[in-house]
């Protein structure tokens, strides 16, 4: 029989939320959530039933974020670090626990807990508290070893999960994760059809139990696919095995055939998934979308004659005007599905475009990014008044509000108050946690590094933060530049307002910019394309771009010369090739200098001569930004550096190149780490006057090398 825990959360997803918050990803480059989670814990420790570990966690984290020499005192910092500590250490070895009667070195064994942390404990209890980096280093020590002894056996339905390779890269790990998603979808299907068969043996199900038992396969489905989401590359990898053939739509089918028994079965899935993930939809639907834009049809025949596409299709309708996902789609972003539907001309690309225009045009709201916003807002923000909603759902009332700022000082430290229910509420119950085999700590060092540099660091000027959209597709970067001592920021291609906005509103919400512009280095709908919602959300701003940029207010010159705030000077750059209205962005703060290129350069590369020549680009790239000062960081509009290096090592094998495709193979985000003068020498577009590259096209006149390093690139 299973073990039934009372818990002071609502549900499983609600603890590894707050375990996220504690033990951020590595690549996490958002707010800092570490004090939401301690708020959250401290509300659960009036509910009762708090496991220690939990209490233990946020203790520990408590103390790292009082570490703060400026407004405290050394000796307030060091009884802080040692009464967390202590905490932690005496409730799991006290020797007066119920049980066999042990030391708590014989109990610290017991439970792997080293034993220098028993000694540690003794000495901050009955001698002078141990000194900072003391401290220190055992409060970083002890929140690995709970996450090894608890938070890594908190999610039960991440154990089928294999664990990827040593040595593996992104795609290795997707290709594991899509198929322990292949194996969930074979299981789901093949449980359906032992239940058809058992219907067609016994009496028909009545309609109202069948409709329960579907829910409960695909919730628990859901559940199993959530925890791939949960991981790298895992959204990617669930709708990427959704879309196969023989999922969602089932195998064999033939055209003209009804799916309304496959989305009676899946949708109790897909809208758990969304319900848990509202990043989840959109993901789907672009996948989807893929398919029909932009792989061919089966050998054979013809695009319109294919069932597996009208499959494809069906569901896209499905979702986008029946009822059963009406309230679910105020998630879903059409930006990418409205582009997709004007660069593609098949037949049922065609189809959706009208059934798009329909939804939207039906009065229905489709409120996509801002949707989006809202329902993941306690993910993003860094206050508590998420929680405060939640709590009050269960009769909770909050007075004040937790504020984190450091003991001490002239600050006054407003406490979480919360009043209880004046009746007992429902718990929810779930059955105990198992461990987890697949699960790896996602220990950042950067959040538990304490350490304190002595001298004041001086402050941050012009702050360049990347924002990747459409990782694995298009693999675009949006950019939020900040001059930091003013807050004022713009937002340099935001294309994908789903990706953007969050990052955005957080940062807003934390007081950490002041947005004043949307920039765009030129038309295309990747890059521009998501002006019109970015201005739904956030209001009138200025859109600053080339002429045919999407809401564009202004039109910079070339060589016209603007601020952001009151450091950052940004020189406009006509560089027509890629589009007539390409612009790239020099922006200079004192001795900090970057370039925003667009698609006109890209690390390793350049790109493809859409709207110009040969001889446009090679005065984009070797007269007008080759002219900018060497130390000039490049941030260009796609990840695109490993193709890039690729192509330039069947040209030249000179030593940047090799160090270049060094680097490119190790790390998978490149903008920002080479400058003008690295371009110079491994991006074999910008050395068209070397011999070496002269010789390898046959060509001697640089326009004419351009040309042909073009069309040898555009044959890779």
């Amino acid at each position: 029989m299973a073990k039934v825990i009372f818990t002071p959360w609502k549900d499983a997803s609600e603890l590894l939320a707050v375990r996220s918050f504690f033990y951020p990803a590595e690549s996490y480059d958002g707010t800092d959530m570490r004090s939401t989670a301690c708020a959250i814990v401290a509300a659960w420790k009036l509910r009762g039933n708090l496991p220690h570990a939990v209490e233990a966690t946020a203790l520990l984290t408590d103390a790292i974020l009082h570490d703060d020499a400026e407004k405290n005192s050394i000796f307030a910092i060091r009884a802080t670090y040692s009464a967390a500590f202590c905490r932690f250490v005496t409730a799991l070895v006290d020797s007066k626990q119920p049980g066999q009667r042990k030391t708590m070195f014989q109990r610290a064994v017991d439970l792997g807990l080293p034993a220098s942390f028993v000694e540690l404990r003794h000495e901050a209890t009955h001698r002078e508290p141990p000194s900072l980096v003391v401290l220190r280093n055992a409060t970083q020590r002890s929140l690995e070893w709970l996450w090894g002894y608890y938070w890594a056996k908190a999610d039960p339905d991440a154990a089928f999960l294999p664990p990827p390779p040593a040595d593996a890269d992104d795609e290795d790990a997707l290709l594991v994760l899509r198929e322990a998603v292949r194996d969930c979808v074979r299981l789901f299907l093949e449980e359906g059809e032992q239940q058809n068969q058992q219907e067609q043996q016994q009496q028909q199900l009545p309609a109202r139990k069948k409709r329960r038992v579907q829910t409960l396969m695909g919730t628990s489905l859901a559940t199993r696919l959530g925890s791939v989401c949960r991981e790298k590359e895992g959204r990617r990898a669930v709708c990427g095995g959704l879309v196969e053939e023989g999922a969602l739509v089932p195998g064999g089918r033939t055209l003209d055939d009804s799916m309304d028994n496959t989305f009676s079965r899946w949708d109790p899935c897909l809208q758990t998934l969304t319900d848990n993930c509202p990043a989840f939809l959109t993901s789907l639907a672009e996948e989807m979308v893929d398919m029909l834009a932009f792989t061919a049809a089966k050998a054979n025949s013809k695009e319109k004659d294919d069932a597996y596409r009208e499959g494809i299709f069906l569901w896209l309708d499905h979702i986008l005007r029946s009822t059963e996902w009406a309230s679910r789609r105020r998630v879903l972003s059409l930006v990418y599905v409205r582009a997709a539907c004007e660069a593609s001309s098949g037949h049922w690309m065609r189809l959706l475009k009208g059934v798009v225009e329909e939804a939207s045009s039906s009065g229905e709201s489709l409120r996509t990014a801002e949707a989006v916003l809202e329902a993941d807002s306690m993910q993003v923000d860094g206050d508590v008044d998420g929680s405060a909603r939640e709590l009050g759902k269960y009769g909770w009332e909050m007075d004040g509000a937790w504020d984190s700022r450091p003991l001490g000082g002239n600050h006054h430290l407003v406490s979480l108050s919360l009043t209880p229910p004046t009746k007992p509420q429902s718990m929810n119950i779930f059955t105990a946690l198992r461990p987890t085999a697949g699960l790896r700590p996602c220990l950042s060092p950067t959040r538990f590094s304490v350490s304190r540099t002595p001298t004041r660091l001086q402050a941050r000027t012009m702050h360049v933060h990347s924002i990747p959209m459409w990782t694995g597709k298009g693999n675009n970067y949006a950019y939020l530049v900040t001059d930091e001592p003013t807050k004022q920021s713009v937002i340099i291609d935001p294309a994908n307002p789903p990706e953007v906005a969050p990052v955005l509103k957080s940062q807003l919400e934390a007081g950490k910019i002041d947005l004043t512009a949307i920039v765009n280095t030129h038309h295309h709908w990747d890059h521009a394309g998501g002006n019109e919602e970015m201005l739904k959300i956030f209001g009138k701003l200025p859109v600053i771009g080339g002429r045919d940029c999407q809401s564009a207010t202004k039109k910079p010159a070339h060589g016209e010369v603007f601020k952001i705030g009151d450091r950052i000077s940004v020189t406009a750059l006509h560089t027509p090739c890629h589009t007539q209205d390409s612009v790239c962005y020099f922006m200079q703060d004192g001795d900090q200098r970057v370039v925003f290129t667009g698609d006109t350069l890209f690390i390793g590369g350049c790109g493809r001569f859409f709207e110009g020549t040969a001889a446009e680009m090679h005065k984009a790239l070797n007269e007008t930004l080759a002219s900018l000062p060497d130390d000039t960081k490049v941030y260009p509009g796609h990840e695109y550096t490993k193709a890039n290096v690729k192509f330039c090592a069947t040209v030249s094998q000179s030593e940047p190149i090799k160090k270049l495709q060094a680097f490119a193979d190790q790390n998978q985000q490149t903008q920002g780490k080479f400058t003008i003068g690295d371009e110079k020498l491994h991006n074999v577009f910008m050395r068209v006057e070397d011999p070496e590259i002269q010789q390898k096209t046959g060509k001697k006149n640089p326009v004419e090398v351009m040309a042909a390093l073009r069309e040898m690139k555009n044959a890779m």
